[in-house]
């Protein structure tokens, strides 16, 4: 059963992060159009999905870190 439920909070953090970075994406293009950088297209949109990607993922890893000097193991929830 705590296969499952990691399995339900996964596919939501995932969409989450997916949205958010699809939002950045067009974020950043709204706010490079006519600047120096615009000539890049679609570029500089990737990379700050990218970006918060990157961000997202660093901070899942300082959470593990937390979580595992608190005593809490994720590996528990493969049994």
């Amino acid at each position: 059963m705590r296969n499952v439920a990691w399995i339900v909070v996964g596919a939501i953090v995932t969409a989450g992060l997916g949205y958010a970075s699809w939002w950045v994406y067009l974020e950043v293009q709204q706010q490079i159009r006519g600047t120096l950088i615009s000539g890049f297209g679609i570029f500089a949109g990737v990379m700050g999905a990218f970006a918060l990607l990157c961000v997202a993922h660093t901070v899942s890893r300082q959470a593990k870190r937390l979580l595992g000097r608190r005593g809490i193991s994720l590996a528990d929830a493969d049994e």
